[in-house]
């Protein structure tokens, strides 16, 4: 199930740790390789012997034990998942605040691919708000949380706490590196135009590009052959290409269509630009008022859905007011297959924001509500649906 699969396992100070050995048993058993890194702690609870024995692997827990021209949590991070389990209070918050003082820490802040995180605390410490405020700012980052169940604890209490049994985590592990979109070629766009007014000045808007760039990276975590078109430059695993402009956009997008199996415009594409940038930066010196002449910018969304074609093709639209009626209206003019519509005239999410609240529309006008969560896990939502 899990074949050539490199799993890092990191164990924390908690009781649960010896349950790991059983993780790690099943984790070979699946044909996975599995390589353990520890706090100090850990030891307290489980034996590096143990764990090298059922790993059949170096196990690490202080910095410089690896003889390898990387340093150690460079070198560790060469891994298809990291599962953190038992996490501790005292590890996810250090997680959430980018603190780095042993080598499962420094090696979970140099990971980019998915950390997968098992809690296991006292039922208070596990409510404290703090530490729900980490767990939050974790999931809220792309972590994947495996939220604790409720039984009976070390410490003589019931209630909730308790680390999911080990069949749970081993059945995350293999959702997060199933690979749902494994083959298929998704193209997305993301941020605003910038229309040139001269050399140093431009017309755009307040788009951030981060719902484009959480749709990226959740679909390229999931396997497939991503392509991001962007009005900024993004340094990633998968491709990308820079367009500033609704003409470059336009280009970008028209020479890349061949193939793809889905489009997501999440771009926010400006309607007009300057018919005549100036060659030169305008001095305001010139003049006491500046009257620009703007031309209509191609209807990229509108195009591409027109065209014979085999790919899904997925629109966003803004809206200030009456949200769900105007989506209705754009998705039957730009006969795209589905619309996601989002209300900018909320503070609290939208443009600028980690969060958002989403409706997904289809071209019968079914409608799906995404209450508000990240924007990394609405992204997950929005694939989800599009490829059901």
């Amino acid at each position: 199930m899990l074949t050539g699969k490199n799993i890092l396992i990191g164990i924390t100070g908690g009781i649960a740790a010896y349950k790991i050995c059983e993780l790690i048993r099943i984790y070979k058993k699946a044909n996975a390789n599995v390589r353990v890194v520890l706090t100090p702690n850990a030891l307290n609870f489980v034996t590096k012997l143990t764990l090298q024995t059922l790993s059949n692997s170096e196990v690490y827990v202080e910095n410089f034990e690896i003889d390898e021209y990387k340093p150690e949590h460079i070198a560790l991070t060469e891994a298809d998942i990291f599962v953190i389990a038992p996490a501790s209070a005292n590890t996810i918050s250090k997680l959430a605040n980018g603190i780095c003082d042993n080598l499962l820490l420094s090696t979970a802040c140099a990971f980019n691919r998915p950390i997968l995180i098992a809690p296991a605390m006292n039922t208070n410490m596990w409510n404290n708000p703090f530490v729900q405020e980490n767990i939050s700012k974790l999931s809220n980052n792309g972590y994947h949380i495996l939220e604790p169940a409720s039984g009976f604890l070390a410490c003589g209490t019931t209630g909730i706490g308790r680390m999911r049994e080990i069949d749970d985590i081993f059945a995350k592990t293999v959702e997060i590196l199933g690979q749902k979109l494994k083959g298929k070629k998704i193209l997305i766009t993301a941020g605003g135009t910038k229309e040139k007014i001269d050399p140093v000045r431009y017309i755009s808007n307040s788009s951030s590009g981060k719902m484009g760039l959480a749709l990226a990276d959740i679909a390229y975590s999931m396997g497939a052959e991503v392509t991001l078109i962007s009005t900024f430059k993004a340094d990633k695993g998968y491709r990308t290409i820079l367009a500033e402009t609704a003409l470059e956009m336009e280009k970008a997008v028209k020479e890349n269509l061949a193939d793809q199996d889905c489009v997501i415009m999440t771009a926010a594409v400006a309607d007009y630009r300057v018919k005549a940038p100036a060659e030169q930066k305008i001095k305001k010196e010139s003049t006491d008022n500046l009257t620009l002449e703007l031309v209509k910018n191609p209807d990229i969304l509108k195009d591409i859905s027109k065209m014979e074609r085999k790919s899904i093709i997925v629109g966003f639209c803004a809206e200030s007011e009456n949200l769900i009626e105007n989506a209705k209206i754009k998705i039957q003019n730009k006969g795209c297959d589905y619309l996601v519509a989002n209300d900018i005239s909320r503070k609290d999410i939208g443009f600028n924001s980690n969060e958002n609240e989403v409706y997904i529309l289809d071209k019968n006008l079914n409608i799906q509500h995404i209450e508000k969560d990240s924007k990394i896990n609405i992204a997950k939502q929005i694939l989800e649906r599009v490829f059901e």
